[in-house]
């Protein structure tokens, strides 16, 4: 009777020591499993059936793209009230530009933010004047002719990249052009690249949920949703400016490179 019984005993701790061994060997794939799931904070893409008629039917990090304004649309970017709306001066002087910087306007239409941005910047800074609309890049070209050589350069920017050089920008801002991005990842990423270890992108866009803001609801973004995009592709958050009327002013950093 006690040798059976030792048996039993003996079985018992024999399959305690298995199941030990079985829940060790499954437990670290799992946290593993939960620590990949909760660290992916990559931004989806959705294709949408139905959605708010001034969007296309893509929606990005929960929210949808708005539609492109259109080169016919620039004479409201040019409207003499627009200083006094939006105080177009009074962001250029948030954007503390420094002569001798180089700044890439990406979205520039029809350059009249890139002319007062090249003020400060001037005469041995340089702007990179960059649209995706071929109407808006030869007004831009226009306008570059006015100035000495290599002061004012223009790029054609596809949907996908702004298409300027690797590592040559001190500052890149877009002004109510981001949420319009078609792939704001991608392109994002490729504005990355030519951005200068430590410098900086700036993100304008109209203010969400402000009732003073005149503008349709797809065209507005929120300071949240904007930090929420701009870190999934690893720009790093300084600040933000709230003091326009209508705007506000993100900055981003594009992190040092770090010697190994």
């Amino acid at each position: 009777m006690k040798v059976q019984v030792s048996q039993v005993v003996k079985t018992m701790q024999w399959s305690l020591l298995l199941l030990a061994t079985i829940v060790a060997t499954i437990t670290p794939c799992e946290a593993h499993s939960e620590s990949a799931a909760s660290t992916n904070t990559q931004c989806e893409y959705v294709a949408l059936k139905t959605g708010h008629p001034d969007g296309i039917l893509k929606q990005y990090c929960s929210r949808q793209i708005a539609k492109i304004m259109g080169w016919q649309g620039a004479s409201w970017l040019d409207r003499v009230e627009r200083e006094s709306e939006e105080r177009t001066d009074q962001l250029i002087d948030i954007l503390n530009l420094k002569p001798g910087m180089i700044v890439g306007d990406i979205g520039a239409g029809t350059g009249r933010l890139s002319m007062l941005m090249l003020d400060r910047i001037k005469p041995h800074g340089q702007m990179w004047a960059v649209d995706v609309q071929a109407e808006m890049v030869g007004r831009l070209k226009e306008i570059a002719v006015k100035y000495p050589k290599n002061q004012f350069e223009v790029k054609q920017a596809t949907a996908l990249t702004p298409n300027l050089p690797s590592a040559i920008v001190d500052m890149a801002i877009m002004v109510d052009v981001y949420h319009e991005l078609e792939f704001p990842r991608e392109f994002l990423e490729a504005l990355l690249l030519s951005i200068k270890p430590g410098g900086t992108i700036v993100f304008v866009e109209y203010r969400a949920g402000d009732p003073k803001v005149p503008i349709k609801r797809l065209h507005t973004m929120t300071v949240a949703q904007i930090k929420k995009e701009a870190g999934d592709v690893g720009l790093v958050f300084e600040k933000v400016v709230s003091d326009l009327t209508w705007q506000d002013v993100v900055f981003f950093r594009k992190p040092p490179i770090t010697k190994k």
